[in-house]
């Protein structure tokens, strides 16, 4: 289950992934991800023999045909394992080097990780795992206070289908500048004063004979009454690999094999 807690966690609402034995009974080697068009190159997951992910690299985004050609590498995340093979680190290379750890319980069940950004020795957030039903909790804080914080629910132990939290962000308040006879009107942050918005957000999943997610009514509100709607389809590679991903930006997925 390593792809749902690490990669993801790139907070997007698709189900870009599948589970981790998609990729180890078919001897994948390397996910080519593509954004936008299947030219437009977005990630490449590297695994061992044995289907574990050792490298993901994040390419930025573009948007034409000349963005394209000056794409450039935003992050490398490089996995790390005990002995159990168990995803213990992910090392994220970017300006800075961020770590995430994971824990275990002694059942060798996932409970728990945390986000490190830089050299801060206080998480930046902390990521809660539960069982029966499957569900993840991920809270922000600031000092003692909670600034963040986001339950996401699963069905068919993998696939999200709830989310709802909020966050608390400074107030957008005005000020102004006094300069002999003129008066100038400015806006900032006021940091000592928050403002809580909610978040929920939806998925309608819908599946075929074979378990596979082939489609998704994704429902979203954000802010304080913003509304997000997109109707998803995938589909499959005859060996049952995602292919692609419509309805919001389309996604495409090629695959390289160990022989």
């Amino acid at each position: 289950m390593s792809i749902i807690f690490s990669c993801n966690v790139y907070g997007q609402f698709e189900h870009r992934w599948q589970p981790d034995s998609m990729y180890q009974n078919r001897n994948v080697k390397r996910i080519i991800a593509y954004l936008n068009s299947p030219k437009d190159l977005s990630e490449i997951i590297d695994f061992d023999v044995e289907g574990h992910v050792l490298r993901v690299i994040k390419y930025s985004s573009s948007y034409n045909r000349r963005t394209r050609h000056y794409k450039g590498i935003e992050m490398i995340s490089s996995y790390k394992y005990d002995s159990n093979k168990k995803l213990i680190q992910i090392i994220d290379s970017t300006f800075s080097v961020n770590n995430t750890y994971f824990y275990y319980d002694s059942t060798g069940r996932l409970t728990s990780s945390m986000y490190f950004k830089g050299s801060f020795k206080k998480p930046y957030s902390e990521t809660t795992f539960s069982y029966e039903p499957f569900m993840t909790t991920i809270i922000r804080r600031n000092d003692s206070i909670v600034i963040y914080h986001n339950t996401t629910e699963y069905e068919n132990g993998f696939y999200p289908c709830k989310s709802y939290g909020y966050s608390l962000e400074p107030k957008l308040k005005e000020g102004y500048n006094i300069n002999g006879l003129d008066t100038s009107r400015y806006q900032y942050s006021d940091h000592k004063d928050l403002q809580r918005f909610e978040q929920n957000e939806i998925n309608i999943n819908k599946y075929n004979l074979q378990g596979q997610i082939i489609s998704s009514e994704v429902h979203q509100t954000f802010l304080i009454n913003r509304k997000f709607d997109c109707f998803l389809t995938y589909t499959y590679y005859s060996d049952g690999l995602l292919k692609s991903i419509r309805g919001y930006i389309p996604e495409y997925f090629k695959y390289e094999f160990y022989k």
